[in-house]
């Protein structure tokens, strides 16, 4: 292969895998192509979080511990996965599990 032909880090990679020798020769390389390719998506998500975390209020924030905070903010940084639950599917199953409850929120069901 020339190298001019090389134009992505991904086509090294897949050289490096199709040929046994080249990982044993370019060990050390191979483990910091491997690194080199995990970076960006562990960037991105510290990144995103970071920037999630600015978009909340300066007054909530400084108002809340540690641990409030993370649990206000999951919520908000996964919001895609949480559109997915089904609230009345848990309201249900929350409400059905106790007696007290059922009688408090009978209605909902």
């Amino acid at each position: 292969m020339n190298i001019k032909q090389i134009k992505k880090i991904s086509t090294i990679c897949e050289i490096l895998n199709t040929c046994e020798i080249g990982k044993r020769i370019f060990k050390e390389y191979h483990k910091l192509i491997k690194l080199y390719l995990t970076i960006p998506v562990t960037t991105a998500t510290a990144e995103r979080t970071f920037s999630e975390l600015n978009r909340l209020k300066n007054a909530i924030r400084s108002s809340m511990t540690q641990s409030r905070l993370n649990h206000c903010l999951l919520p908000h940084i996964y919001k895609e996965k949480l559109d997915e639950i089904d609230a009345n599917q848990i309201m249900s199953k929350f409400i059905s599990s106790n007696e007290k409850r059922q009688t408090f929120f009978g209605s909902m069901l």
